[in-house]
């Protein structure tokens, strides 16, 4: 294929799909923060798999995100050699619709599939009832396996295909928080690996890259991003997503990244999340992480009861230190936690499964998820489960997401039970120990009195953030106090804004009055009818158009905007914000 071709990266239409009554794709209200009514959080993604091939060709690429499919096809008239489209598995049904047109209307473009779902389109479940898999390989003209910039570059034969791997202009994911929707916190994402060795066997990410692990950026290029950011929200305080499954396992790797932070006190006030495991974190000590600039890890427990004998433990992830001791040690040091837990494994019974949900709670997770376990297509578990005749024959694509227990027969439990399990669950982290800012707020409490004496010039600075980290999250305290979803929850938060006095001092004015603002609006959700929830984000246009090798970006954002403007950055918090407490709801900016 000739360069210069003229691009457009997309994915699939809108209004999307709710799942068990929410919005699927607002990570914190639907998975991470679910079932704290009015203390709620809103949240949005960008598919960021197109905006970091799109800034990596050297060839005028759109990327459309979230059209409806008017939108979809009204672009289609622009004229596009070839047209990329990231594949969900959920949207296979949609996607397939999408290639149709693109076959129909512009039969000289080339189509590219890629995405996780591709693995499900050479492999697809028996609940594909309109042959959208078959359509999909036979219309498609290439299909993505691999790491998409380079695979792109190939395809279009832009050269160097070994070049760097820029991550400059990526958006940025964003949340609001309860109470405080007019102002949306912006946070950027670097992806530092693709795949995990781990091979845990309901891994679907892990089995896509065949159980490897595929680096994106080195240390030197995830600082020089980082460092970037700071200039582009124009703060030196910043949080930073790194996208690796287990970024744990190549602890030089860590280690250099931390002492790069600290090598230059500009850089002290970055602190990042990732993703590890038992095993790899078992490397470090709490204080060493703290060290290396770690602020929040997603670790999955998956469950207690494979360590603690009842079955085999294929999940070698999970090695190392005991679990409960790896989380209490973390936030001591107010490094917060997302812990994630599987429900319905072939061991799991009525009476031991909620016995493992009642230690997962006693984690305190600042973030969690709850999961009914998935077989998903090209992973070890669904082979498994194919052969055993367990996967049900409605299995369709519309399955394909974290809220359902009926695309297979679980061992001990009968179809559709799942979700009381599921529910409970959401209970406890509700009632047992409230929202998530109370873990916040205790945590931030925890690294001051551990951090503020310590030797480390850099750990007395971050005892420092940490007291104005808790600062932030003490004017949450009020409303979770006076209306928390339990007694218990209430008397937590009392505890807290006591040892918050205790410890740190009062509260100014401006804090008082946020703080009572907050409590405010939690009583007016509370006594107002449940939001509609809506999944249909805005639209976005983002045209990379590249001259004598400089890099221009314009941007359309929303159905009321006329024409595209040049990208304008933001502060770190902007005011607008992403829904409201009451009402209709619609997520995404």
């Amino acid at each position: 294929m000739s360069a210069k071709k003229k691009v457009l990266l997309t994915a699939s239409y809108g209004p999307n799909e709710l799942a068990w009554g929410e919005d699927m794709y607002d990570l914190l209200n639907s998975r991470l923060g679910r079932g704290h009514g009015a203390f709620r959080w809103a949240s949005h993604m960008h598919y960021y798999g197109l905006y970091i091939i799109a800034e990596n060709l050297n060839l005028p690429v759109t990327v459309l995100e979230n059209p409806h499919w008017d939108e979809f096809d009204a672009e289609l008239d622009q004229g596009y050699d070839v047209v990329g489209i990231q594949l969900k598995s959920v949207h296979t049904d949609k996607v397939a619709r999408m290639v149709g047109r693109i076959r129909e209307k512009c039969p000289q473009t080339e189509i590219v599939i890629g995405g996780y779902g591709v693995s499900a389109v050479f492999n697809p479940i028996p609940g594909d009832s309109k042959g959208s898999a078959q359509f999909i390989r036979e219309n498609a003209h290439h299909f993505c396996r691999e790491e998409g910039v380079r695979f792109m570059r190939k395809l279009l034969n832009d050269q160097p295909v070994e070049r760097e791997i820029t991550q400059y202009h990526l958006p940025m994911c964003g949340f609001s928080l309860t109470g405080l929707t007019f102002a949306h916190a912006r946070t950027p994402i670097i992806l530092v690996a693709l795949g995990c060795p781990n091979a845990c066997d309901f891994c679907n990410t892990s089995a896509f890259f065949k159980h490897e692990k595929i680096y994106v950026a080195e240390p030197a290029q995830v600082y020089r991003y980082m460092k970037h950011y700071q200039q582009r929200l124009s703060t030196e305080d910043i949080f930073v997503l790194l996208f690796d499954e287990d970024f744990f396992l190549n602890p030089d790797y860590v280690r250099e990244l931390g002492r790069l932070i600290r090598s230059d006190k500009k850089t002290w006030g970055i602190r990042w999340f990732t993703f590890g495991s038992m095993r790899s974190m078992s490397q470090f000590s709490p204080e060493e992480l703290r060290e290396c600039g770690l602020g929040i890890v997603w670790i999955g427990v998956e469950s207690f009861l494979a360590e603690a004998g009842t079955t085999e433990d294929t999940y070698q992830k999970r090695k190392g230190v005991e679990i409960k001791k790896m989380f209490d040690g973390l936030h001591r040091l107010g490094i917060q936690t997302i812990g994630s837990i599987v429900l319905g494994f072939d061991f799991h019974n009525r009476e031991n499964l909620k016995r493992d949900l009642d230690l997962f709670v006693d984690l305190k997770p600042t973030l969690y998820q709850i999961s009914p376990l998935t077989p998903c297509p090209g992973t070890a578990l669904y082979e498994r489960m194919t052969e055993e005749g367990r996967i049900r024959d409605t299995y369709k694509w519309s399955d394909f997401h974290l809220w359902k227990d009926d695309v297979f027969v679980l061992k001990n439990f009968e179809q559709n039970e799942m979700r009381k399990f599921f529910d409970y669950a959401h209970e406890q982290l509700a009632t047992r120990i409230g929202p998530p800012m109370l873990q916040a707020l205790e945590g931030q409490l925890d690294a001051y009195q551990n951090l503020k004496d310590s030797p480390s010039e850099y750990l007395r600075y971050q005892a420092d953030r940490a007291r104005l980290m808790a600062v932030g999250a003490r004017i949450f305290a009020r409303a979770c106090k006076l209306y928390g979803n339990s007694e218990q929850v209430k008397q937590r938060a009392a505890h807290l804004e006591a040892r918050f006095h205790s410890e740190i001092g009062g509260i100014n004015p401006i804090t008082g009055a946020l703080s009572r603002l907050i409590a405010h609006r939690i009583k007016q959700a509370q006594n107002s009818p449940p939001a509609v929830i809506v999944s249909d984000p805005p639209p976005r246009w983002t045209y990379y158009q590249r001259h004598n090798g400089s890099l221009k970006i314009l941007v359309r954002k929303g159905r009321e905007a006329k024409k595209a403007v040049p990208y304008r950055e933001r502060r770190i918090i902007s005011l607008g914000g992403v829904g409201s407490l009451g009402g209709k709801r619609m997520i995404g900016r």
